[in-house]
């Protein structure tokens, strides 16, 4: 099995959805703790007793953005700005 690396807000919703599943809690206390609402609650109790800690990663966690541009190309940018074009203003050189 995989370790599962939480980043904090993940991390706090598990503790606490957690928290409340093995010790039958209050759902209230829940989303006043996390400010969401019950259904919301509803929503992440399922996804623990379903999927576990893994449940509360992020989806696009491990995802390049769509308009993210190549290294490369960014690098020839930059170099572009530092040699050829120092002089002009960004506005300009955009």
């Amino acid at each position: 099995m995989r370790k599962v690396e939480l980043r904090m807000n993940e991390q706090l919703k598990y503790e606490v959805i957690k928290e409340l599943v093995d010790h039958s809690g209050n759902k209230n206390r829940a989303s006043k703790k996390l400010n969401l609402s019950i259904r919301q609650i509803n929503r992440l109790i399922k996804i623990y007793t379903e999927k576990g800690k893994s449940g509360f990663v992020h989806g696009n966690r491990s995802k390049k953005p769509a308009n993210s541009l190549d290294k490369s190309i960014s690098e020839d940018i930059i170099l572009l700005y530092r040699n050829k074009y120092q002089d002009f203003n960004f506005r300009h050189f955009q």
